[in-house]
């Protein structure tokens, strides 16, 4: 399976990613992820119209395609849950989440889906910041416990009139599925090594344009439902014995400044909300 929203590395690769040529039982029926069944070595994600996924120990995914699947969406399965929960495997701090690298301090965007962390990537990167990482942010940890976020995919997922408005070519644009209103855009520039993190923005609140401080006990529970295996559910950490995304949690609170980023819920702010980023994470 030909994976084009990546960029080719060097040296011995270290995953294995295999199709089985079983079908999958799941429900022929579009349905949201779940996840079926996990323990510490292996998860099961399965979804309604596009087949199962078998994740194993941090370095092998199973594709188990689903009844007439199309490629893309089983690349979108593998690219997306897959990868974060290989990512998360590996003891990783993953969040959904997108960033951008502004004098090489990264800042990043959490919020529900479709409160525009790709949108304001994508304008912050139009304005010469390096995009960092879109949907998977990835977080590592150095000797001395300091974060640093890691490069992802050169391609950051907007909606149509989101990629419009960043400047992309809906003619040319390359869609995320068929079926869907949402384009891959590539990026340029991005950045290609770990950067430290700098700040997080949570875009979960609409009024005047502002960006607001929270408090410790704030800050965590803001994050916590943005750990990419959150969208799973308790049982999942409890299966998983999971016990590190939240000890890693608060080793990143400890560095990174968490605030709550107001604005409309449109589009109409876009620049005004580059400018305040670009300010605020440089005072």
């Amino acid at each position: 399976m030909p994976l084009p929203e990546l960029t080719a590395g060097r040296g011995k690769a270290d995953i294995t990613i295999e199709i089985e040529r079983r079908q999958s039982v799941t429900p022929q029926a579009d349905t949201p992820i779940l996840c079926a069944s996990a323990s510490p070595s292996q998860v099961h994600l399965t979804w309604g119209g596009v087949g199962d996924l078998l994740i194993e120990r941090g370095n092998r995914i199973v594709i188990v395609p689903g009844s007439g699947a199309a490629e893309d969406a089983l690349r979108l399965f593998v690219l997306g849950a897959g990868l974060g929960v290989l990512l998360h495997q590996r003891g990783l701090l993953v969040l959904h989440g997108s960033a951008v690298a502004i004098q090489n301090r990264v800042v990043a965007f959490v919020g529900a889906k479709g409160c525009g962390k790709s949108t304001t990537a994508a304008i912050l990167q139009r304005r010469g910041h390096s995009l960092v990482a879109d949907e998977l942010l990835v977080v590592c940890f150095d000797a001395r416990d300091r974060p640093w976020a890691m490069p992802g995919s050169p391609q950051i997922r907007l909606w149509s009139d989101a990629l419009t408005h960043a400047g992309g070519d809906l003619a040319s644009a390359v869609r995320v599925r068929a079926g869907l209103d949402k384009f891959n855009l590539s990026a340029s520039p991005v950045t290609t090594r770990a950067l430290p993190l700098r700040g997080l923005y949570l875009l979960d609140a609409e009024g005047e344009l502002a960006v607001d401080p929270l408090g410790a006990s704030e800050r965590l529970l803001g994050l916590i439902p943005h750990l990419y295996v959150s969208r799973f559910g308790t049982p999942f950490f409890k299966s998983t014995d999971a016990a590190y995304p939240f000890q890693q949690l608060n080793l990143l609170l400890k560095q990174v400044s968490v605030k709550r980023l107001f604005r409309q819920p449109d589009l109409s702010q876009s620049l005004d909300v580059a400018r305040l980023i670009e300010r605020d994470c440089l005072a």
